[in-house]
Protein backbone atom coordinates (compact mmCIF):
# COMPACT_ATOMS: atom_id res chain seq x y z
CA UNK A 1 0.00 0.00 0.00
CA UNK A 2 1.05 3.45 -0.91
CA UNK A 3 2.05 6.01 1.96
CA UNK A 4 -0.35 8.76 2.30
CA UNK A 5 1.71 11.38 2.70
CA UNK A 6 3.61 10.38 -0.34
CA UNK A 7 0.08 10.07 -1.96
CA UNK A 8 -0.65 13.83 -0.40
CA UNK A 9 2.86 15.31 -1.65
CA UNK A 10 2.90 14.00 -5.13
CA UNK A 11 -0.84 15.55 -5.69
CA UNK A 12 1.31 18.76 -4.85
CA UNK A 13 0.91 21.17 -8.27
CA UNK A 14 4.76 20.74 -9.26
CA UNK A 15 4.20 24.76 -11.20
CA UNK A 16 4.54 25.71 -7.64
CA UNK A 17 8.23 24.37 -7.93
CA UNK A 18 11.01 26.74 -8.99
CA UNK A 19 12.77 26.23 -11.88
CA UNK A 20 15.77 26.71 -9.50
CA UNK A 21 14.45 24.78 -6.67
CA UNK A 22 13.87 21.94 -9.13
CA UNK A 23 17.11 21.73 -10.84
CA UNK A 24 19.12 22.25 -7.28
CA UNK A 25 17.24 19.01 -6.43
CA UNK A 26 18.21 16.86 -9.81
CA UNK A 27 21.68 18.24 -9.42
CA UNK A 28 22.50 17.54 -6.20
CA UNK A 29 23.22 13.35 -5.76
CA UNK A 30 21.25 13.51 -2.18
CA UNK A 31 18.39 15.58 -3.06
CA UNK A 32 17.95 13.61 -6.75
CA UNK A 33 16.98 11.00 -6.19
CA UNK A 34 14.22 12.60 -3.88
CA UNK A 35 13.26 14.37 -6.95
CA UNK A 36 12.71 11.90 -9.15
CA UNK A 37 10.81 9.87 -6.59
CA UNK A 38 8.32 12.92 -5.73
CA UNK A 39 8.17 13.17 -9.70
CA UNK A 40 7.58 9.95 -10.94
CA UNK A 41 4.52 9.33 -7.78
CA UNK A 42 3.23 12.47 -9.66
CA UNK A 43 3.06 10.83 -12.76
CA UNK A 44 1.91 7.40 -11.84
CA UNK A 45 -0.82 9.34 -9.76
CA UNK A 46 -1.86 12.07 -12.52
CA UNK A 47 -0.81 9.93 -15.63
CA UNK A 48 1.20 13.26 -16.85
CA UNK A 49 3.32 15.54 -15.81
CA UNK A 50 4.78 18.72 -17.47
CA UNK A 51 8.51 20.53 -15.61
CA UNK A 52 11.41 22.69 -16.48
CA UNK A 53 15.17 21.37 -15.93
CA UNK A 54 18.14 22.34 -17.58
CA UNK A 55 16.54 25.34 -19.66
CA UNK A 56 14.22 22.45 -21.10
CA UNK A 57 10.40 22.32 -20.64
CA UNK A 58 9.43 18.33 -20.50
CA UNK A 59 6.13 16.54 -20.96
CA UNK A 60 5.78 12.96 -19.93
CA UNK A 61 2.53 11.23 -20.35
CA UNK A 62 1.16 7.87 -20.09
CA UNK A 63 0.02 6.34 -23.79
CA UNK A 64 -1.98 4.09 -24.53
CA UNK A 65 -0.27 0.71 -24.36
CA UNK A 66 0.82 1.35 -20.17
CA UNK A 67 4.13 3.22 -22.19
CA UNK A 68 5.21 6.86 -21.15
CA UNK A 69 5.53 9.19 -23.82
CA UNK A 70 8.48 11.61 -22.75
CA UNK A 71 9.14 15.45 -24.89
CA UNK A 72 11.49 17.87 -24.82
CA UNK A 73 10.91 21.31 -26.05
CA UNK A 74 12.92 24.55 -26.05
CA UNK A 75 9.79 26.91 -24.97
CA UNK A 76 7.14 26.40 -22.67
CA UNK A 77 4.82 28.18 -25.40
CA UNK A 78 1.37 26.86 -26.17
CA UNK A 79 -1.46 26.80 -28.48
CA UNK A 80 -4.96 27.52 -27.64
CA UNK A 81 -5.85 24.38 -26.71
CA UNK A 82 -2.82 24.23 -24.27
CA UNK A 83 -0.78 21.86 -25.90
CA UNK A 84 3.45 22.57 -26.20
CA UNK A 85 3.94 23.92 -29.78
CA UNK A 86 5.42 20.75 -31.95
CA UNK A 87 7.92 23.08 -33.92
CA UNK A 88 9.44 23.65 -30.28
CA UNK A 89 10.08 20.25 -29.61
CA UNK A 90 13.67 19.15 -29.09
CA UNK A 91 13.88 15.81 -28.58
CA UNK A 92 11.02 12.73 -27.70
CA UNK A 93 10.81 9.38 -27.29
CA UNK A 94 9.05 6.20 -25.89
CA UNK A 95 9.51 3.90 -22.23
CA UNK A 96 8.40 1.18 -22.08
CA UNK A 97 9.58 1.20 -18.56
CA UNK A 98 8.14 2.27 -15.05
CA UNK A 99 7.11 5.76 -14.55
CA UNK A 100 10.30 6.16 -12.50
CA UNK A 101 12.31 5.13 -15.98
CA UNK A 102 10.30 7.38 -17.72
CA UNK A 103 11.28 10.78 -15.56
CA UNK A 104 15.01 9.71 -15.94
CA UNK A 105 15.17 8.39 -19.61
CA UNK A 106 15.75 11.97 -20.48
CA UNK A 107 17.34 13.36 -17.66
Amino acid sequence: MMNRYIQKEAKKDFKEWTYEGLSFLLQQERFREMAVTALSKFLILNQSIEFAYNSLYYEVFESADSSYVVNLYSSNEKDDVGEFIEVNLVDGGLCTGSARDAIEFML
